[in-house]
């Protein structure tokens, strides 16, 4: 994260509660309000009574809500990328930063990339235009979020929130939901924004979050091969 997006984590805790407010006005779901935060130490924030999700009990109107508050994440461009508080990248740095993350993810890790699979990754990598950016989180997951009664309810976790291309998130989200759960998605997403061709991108950022380890898969083939596409 620090790598590509110069997000300065943990310094930039010290900004929470200004994302925190940003984000509470783009977003349907609440976010707990920030009561206290030191750069590089700790944040407190006041309590929610909701549940956790859990993936066994999903719901299609969760489902719904989370292409809701994704979506209106997404209206919210801006011409330049990085740290959510400032970012202040340019398009034309995507690419380059990319190859570079990818490339020193693989030297750290050379053991889980072919050296054919990798050549082709970087190519491609550097090729990817990216024109305007969003609110992203490139760790999102089910467990950041909270539930009640069958409803998406609360964003809990909001550090690793930046400025980066929509297709990043959407290339995460073919991880996290099943292929009836992306229909839904798809659909109420729609109502937002409209769901950009991933097939040139696909590759490279599955492998950067492969090498990100976001949802802990240790095996790149099976990575690399799941077969739900938005």
């Amino acid at each position: 994260m620090n790598k590509l997006f110069k997000a300065d984590f943990p310094a930039n805790l010290e900004y929470l509660a200004t994302n925190r407010h940003q984000l509470s006005v783009i977003s349907p779901l609440e976010i707990p309000e920030i009561i206290a935060v030191e750069a590089n130490s700790f944040i407190l924030a006041r309590w929610l009574h909701d549940e956790p999700v859990n993936l066994e009990s999903i719901t299609d109107e969760m489902v719904s809500q989370l292409a809701s508050h994704i979506g209106k994440c997404h209206q919210q461009t801006k011409k330049t990328w990085g740290a959510f508080h400032h970012p202040v990248l340019s398009a034309e740095q995507w690419p380059m930063l990319l190859h570079e993350t990818i490339m020193t993810l693989a030297e750290n890790a050379p053991k889980l990339i072919s050296d054919e699979m990798l050549k082709m990754t970087l190519q491609e990598s550097q090729t990817i235009q990216a024109d305007d950016f969003v609110p992203i989180m490139p760790d999102l997951r089910w467990d950041q979020f909270l539930q009640k009664n069958g409803q998406l309810s609360a964003l809990v976790d909001l550090d690793a929130f930046v400025y980066g291309p929509k297709e990043l998130e959407l290339i995460l989200l073919e991880y996290l939901l099943t292929s009836r759960q992306i229909e839904i998605f798809k659909k109420q997403y729609g109502l937002y924004v409209k769901i950009p061709d991933l097939t040139v991108v696909r590759r490279p950022y599955r492998v950067l979050l492969f090498f990100m380890n976001v949802l802990g898969e240790k095996n790149l083939d099976k990575w690399l091969n799941k077969d739900i596409n938005l």
